[in-house]
């Protein structure tokens, strides 16, 4: 018996025809996709503790999330200090890496600097040599006392050099 071409033909489309998704099963897997990578990326957040900070909460400040800091924070925040409170007069700033430690008897970082400081913000004359000590805390990288000795004179705090004899 024999079948015509047209009909043969018409039977391939419509098998073809029916193995193509529909534009429901195509919107259907992008939905499954999407959900699939939501999911993916939200339990990888929750489970790597990202916090809320990350979509919006500003949360507590950064320094109240130290539970202990190290002596590298140390330093660092004490280099920012002396940067603020010298200003432009300071030159260079080197950390004593050799004496600078933990104390635990006192519960403090003790970090200890050597700068060159001009005498005036006009930077003119001669910077001196000045020795600093700066104290931390070891919980928050919140400065404890910080003072200074210029030429190997006496330790003294920020802002009372300026004062004159007897302390006026």
């Amino acid at each position: 018996m024999l079948v015509s071409t047209d009909r043969l033909d018409a039977d391939v489309k419509e098998k073809v025809m029916s193995r193509e998704p529909s534009s429901g099963q195509k919107w259907g897997l992008v939905g499954i996709s999407l959900l699939v990578v939501l999911l993916s990326v939200g339990s990888t957040l929750y489970l790597t503790g990202t916090p809320k900070g990350f979509w919006g909460d500003d949360g507590p400040p950064r320094e109240a999330r130290y539970k202990h800091i190290t002596l590298t924070d140390a330093e660092m925040a004490c280099t920012k200090h002396a940067r603020e409170v010298f200003g432009e007069r300071l030159t260079h700033l080197r950390v004593d890496r050799f004496s600078s430690r933990f104390d635990k008897a006192e519960g403090l970082f003790k970090v200890f600097m050597e700068a060159d400081i001009y005498p005036s913000e006009a930077r003119e004359r001669v910077a001196r040599d000045t020795f600093i000590n700066c104290f931390t805390a070891t919980d928050a990288p919140e400065i404890k006392l910080f003072q200074y000795a210029k030429d190997g004179g006496q330790f003294i705090a920020p802002g009372e050099e300026e004062k004159g004899m007897f302390g006026l």
